[in-house]
């Protein structure tokens, strides 16, 4: 089995790296592909948190030679599989990042892409998980702070040789005088891959502990997840009508039918 890796990276904090790692991560596994999604920000890991997985065994336990791989993959909605770190300070202190690669050597048969949650900026441990990947999906927000951050992942990326798949835009619509489309992919030179709206629904599906994939299905942030999961699976899938809630002017929600075609 060839494998594919992505690394999720983003410049700047905030911009949804890990809910994009979750939600493409449970889509893939949704369209019946073999997916891992390893939280490699070992100093502030919250996949398992956001999945609500209960965990003993975890990515700092196999990188500090207390625990096997095997013992640290858990399953995950739709049948993906997760590899998660530990919030203990102690784990931390005792984790080989340098391991990393190995980790993945050890899965990666099994698998057809495996998911990479970057921690954010510039770091040993984030330039670690860029030199794994196979092809990066930037994470950004369309402001100049989270643009400026994008530039500087964009620039060390390209002196690894590293092949970048796009960007994702996150958060659209939340601000006022926001970067345009145009402005973003000509200042990094990569196509923008989705722009994903603000959406509340997101914080919801944090609380009940579900990608927004499975909890939401039909919101245009999941529909954007579901279509990118799509194309890199090489999956051709026709317009799928969806339904979305939006606020009317008065007490009641109306229905809006939306389409996938872009």
């Amino acid at each position: 089995m060839t494998v594919k890796i992505y690394s999720i990276i983003s410049g700047k904090g905030g911009t949804g790296s890990t809910t994009a790692a979750i939600n493409i991560g449970a889509a893939l596994a949704g369209f019946a592909k073999k997916t891992l999604v390893i939280d490699a920000d070992l100093g502030m890991p919250t996949v398992g948190l956001m999945l609500g997985l209960e965990t003993k065994a975890t990515l700092h336990d196999v990188l500090s030679g207390d625990a096997d791989i095997e013992d640290a993959i858990y399953d995950g909605p739709n049948n993906m599989k997760v590899l998660p770190g530990s919030m203990s300070l102690h784990s931390f202190m005792n984790t080989d990042s340098s391991k990393l690669k190995n980790v993945i050597e050890g899965v990666r048969e099994k698998f057809d892409f495996i998911l990479i949650d970057s921690p954010t900026g510039i770091s040993k441990n984030s330039l670690s998980v860029i030199s794994l990947a196979d092809e990066i999906i930037q994470l950004m927000n369309p402001d100049i702070a989270s643009l400026a951050g994008a530039m500087k992942v964009k620039a060390i990326s390209d002196s690894m040789n590293k092949q970048f798949l796009g960007a994702m835009v996150n958060r659209t619509g939340a601000i006022s005088n926001e970067l345009s489309s145009e402005r973003i992919e000509t200042t990094l030179g990569l196509k923008i891959l989705e722009n994903l709206p603000e959406d509340p629904n997101v914080k919801n599906s944090v609380a009940f502990k579900a990608p927004m994939v499975v909890k939401y299905p039909g919101s245009p942030v999941s529909v954007g997840f579901n279509r990118l999961s799509a194309e890199i699976a090489g999956i051709k899938i026709p317009a799928i009508e969806t339904f979305v809630e939006e606020k009317s002017n008065q007490k009641k929600s109306k229905r809006t039918l939306l389409s996938m075609k872009r």
